[in-house]
């Protein structure tokens, strides 16, 4: 934090100084004081020293006799306001004992000052007062505003068959026979990405994608058509017809080569909306890359889907992301 300038009135001008000498009033406030007498010090600030979220605040009371009870404006112009249990009154220097030498339950006054104080006591409270920042956002509203931000949002599935859902919403599976995601397709999303990653395969394995809800596959009405660019040979295009319509859709397939790793990601549009529903998508094994889309015709809501396979098992991650519109 940057120094903040002490000023002293040594009876004819405002004096920059080091150290604090000994005086009447400090003022904390950003302009002069109008009417200083010869030793108040004025610290160039706002009238009261922040901490945090609460306000640290001085008051200082002037006594003319006989008071029992402090309140109202003090010797600087500042009224008097306090939490109840935070303050601290001191007596010409002394601390006082709470509930003992004084009482403060109300926030505003200090009543019950024994024995009465007398002529030019002098009588400081210091308090901390919580405030509220203005323009500020509570955590709340922050997560309203990122819910609503538009762009892509990583899934959290409600649950997974023959997976682990991870708290960022990664499900990872091992040796798995299929694999089934629930509650990962909502009427918060129109269209999602679908990343697939295989660290390894028992054989050379086709991946079969079905919609599901409310945890079962659907099998019927799925049109589909795909094509594959062979990358190891001649790079000639193959295409691929798997009849119309088909029980799953196609969605690529592993190799024994180089471990079984596979990656394939896909965009699928509309799984929870009452029209058709379609999947295009890029895949990668170790000799081959894919091309696929398939088409589902109907109307029903789709709230997860599967990966089944032809044999075999696999291993790997697969994560959900929807679009916000």
């Amino acid at each position: 934090m940057a120094a903040v300038p002490i000023y002293v009135w040594n009876g004819t001008a405002w004096q920059e100084t080091g150290p604090t000498i000994p005086a009447s009033p400090i003022k904390y406030q950003a302009s002069a004081p109008a009417s200083p007498s010869t030793g108040d010090i004025w610290i160039d600030s706002d009238a009261d020293v922040t901490t945090g979220s609460q306000q640290f605040q001085r008051f200082r009371f002037v006594a003319s006799g006989g008071e029992t009870t402090i309140s109202g404006v003090d010797a600087n112009g500042a009224t008097l306001a306090y939490t109840a249990g935070l303050e601290q009154v001191i007596l010409n220097g002394a601390v006082l004992v709470r509930g003992q030498d004084y009482t403060a339950t109300n926030g505003t006054s200090i009543t019950g000052l024994s024995p009465a104080l007398v002529a030019s006591d002098v009588l400081e409270v210091f308090s901390f007062i919580a405030f509220t920042v203005a323009n500020t956002y509570t955590q709340s509203q922050v997560d309203g505003l990122l819910n609503d931000y538009m762009g892509m949002r990583l899934i959290v599935p409600t649950s997974a068959t023959n997976g682990t859902v991870g708290s960022s919403g990664a499900v990872t599976f091992t040796t798995a026979s299929s694999v089934s995601l629930n509650g990962c397709f909502t009427s918060s999303y129109e269209n999602y990405k679908i990343l697939l990653h295989l660290t390894g395969s028992s054989t050379a394995i086709a991946l079969k994608f079905n919609f599901r809800s409310a945890g079962t596959d659907n099998t019927s009405n799925v049109n589909y058509y795909a094509s594959a660019k062979n990358l190891s040979s001649s790079a000639s295009l193959t295409s691929y017809d798997r009849g119309n319509p088909a029980t799953y859709m196609y969605i690529g397939e592993t190799t024994t080569g180089n471990g079984g790793i596979f990656s394939g990601t896909y965009e699928v549009f509309n799984p929870q909306a009452s029209k058709n529903k379609m999947i295009m998508g890029l895949t990668q094994n170790d000799v081959h890359s894919y091309w696929h889309s398939g088409t589902y015709v109907g109307t029903t809501s789709f709230d997860g889907f599967s990966i089944n396979l032809s044999s075999g098992t696999i291993t790997g991650t697969v994560r959900v992301y929807g679009y916000k519109n």
